[in-house]
């Protein structure tokens, strides 16, 4: 990476695009504290972050994250997914089971709250993951390729889950292969190519830029 700058305001869907390799993963590392940079500091609400580790990151400041690979413990049950999260961050016991039977119902997976988690569809699993991301209630949430082997149905349902986030104050980085799903929902983004920002601002002059255009979306896009 090379003099990544951005900022995203409080209840803000930021996105971050480019083609493979552009250094996004790595963005979202050092964002997390999986990786530390060389120069340069992370902030949130104004304190630097740049030395906790990630668990701090996540607890002190409620960061939460959605990982692009499948990441649902596949020997527990939809239930116990989240149980297992609400074990550790909440205290009460009544407001664990609260929370989890609240975050079944807002993403339709009660009639599979006992239904293996490696038995689940593509679709339920990452319904499932964002949900288990929800359970310590984060005001930062990264999401990293959220639409990835998702059918078309359930692309709107992450969609109105992303927009319903920003609704209650929740900050949203997000990146992913489907640009046009990206562009549609955020409010800014920025494209990255070979470790540096080429452009950033809203999707209407994001994708009428021309080197945006060069590198990464090609002539043809439209949204």
């Amino acid at each position: 990476l090379r003099k990544i700058d951005f900022e995203i305001n409080k209840g803000e869907i930021f996105g971050l695009l480019g083609p493979n390799g552009a250094g996004k993963s790595v963005t979202f590392n050092i964002l997390l504290g999986i990786m530390k940079a060389d120069h340069g500091n992370v902030y949130v609400e104004g304190t630097k972050i740049t030395n906790y580790a990630i668990h701090e990151r996540a607890k002190r400041f409620s960061i939460g994250y959605i990982p692009q690979n499948d990441s649902v413990f596949k020997g527990l049950s939809c239930f116990d997914n989240l149980k297992a999260i609400a074990e550790i961050t909440i205290k009460d016991k009544v407001k664990q089971e609260s929370v989890v039977e609240e975050l079944l119902s807002e993403f339709s997976l009660s009639h599979l709250r006992n239904v293996m988690a490696n038995n689940l569809s593509g679709g339920e699993r990452k319904k499932l993951v964002i949900a288990r991301a929800l359970v310590n209630n984060p005001k930062i949430l990264l999401m990293d390729e959220p639409y990835g082997a998702v059918d078309p149905i359930n692309i709107d349902m992450i969609k109105k889950i992303i927009i319903d986030l920003q609704k209650k104050g929740v900050s949203v980085l997000i990146t992913d292969h489907s640009a046009q799903n990206v562009l549609t929902i955020v409010d800014r983004c920025s494209i990255i190519s070979a470790g540096e920002i080429i452009i950033s601002g809203k999707p209407k002059d994001i994708i009428q830029n021309h080197k945006a255009r060069q590198l990464y979306f090609g002539e043809n896009f439209n949204i």
